[in-house]
C-alpha cells in the first residue's frame, strides 16, 4: 500500500459526548480513537464530495472510486458495517 499522509488533530469534544462516543467504542469493542477514525471516515464517505483534486490513489484507498462487490463485502465485515450506515 503506497503511503497516504495523516494529520493529527487536536480536538475539544464535550464532555457529556466524549462519555457516550466511549460507550459506544467499548460496546464495540474497539479503542475510543479508532471509533472515532471509524466515524469520521463513514460520515466523509456518505457526503457527496468534488473529487477532482483528490489522487485516484487516496480515492481507492478510502473506497470512493468504486463500490465493492458482493464476494468483496462477503468477506469484509468492516465495508458491510460501513456500507449500511
Amino acid at each position: 500500500m503506497e503511503n497516504v499522509g495523516v494529520t493529527r488533530k487536536l480536538i475539544d469534544i464535550k464532555n457529556p459526548i466524549l462519555d457516550m462516543l466511549k460507550s459506544r467504542a467499548k460496546k464495540k469493542g474497539v479503542s475510543l480513537k479508532r471509533y472515532m477514525e471509524d466515524v469520521l471516515e463513514e460520515d466523509a464517505m456518505k457526503h457527496d464530495v468534488d473529487l477532482s483534486g483528490i489522487d485516484p490513489r487516496v480515492r481507492s484507498l478510502i473506497g470512493i472510486v468504486r463500490q465493492p462487490t458482493g464476494e468483496e463485502l462477503a468477506s469484509d465485515e468492516k465495508a458491510r458495517y460501513i456500507l449500511s450506515k
